[in-house]
């Protein structure tokens, strides 16, 4: 299963609602300060 996150606050050129799917950008956004600002979604499937 993969995890995707949903930007809830804009940063780094992101802005509310995007979704980020590239893995080493999930794993590199959860493991800094941005993390607060996006929430982890669920990619069954994908």
């Amino acid at each position: 299963m993969n995890i995707h996150l949903v930007v809830l606050k804009p940063f780094d050129g992101f802005k509310r609602g995007d979704v980020i799917t590239d893995a080493p950008a999930v794993q590199k956004i959860l493991a800094g300060p941005q993390a607060g600002f996006v929430v982890r979604v669920s990619a069954k499937g994908i």
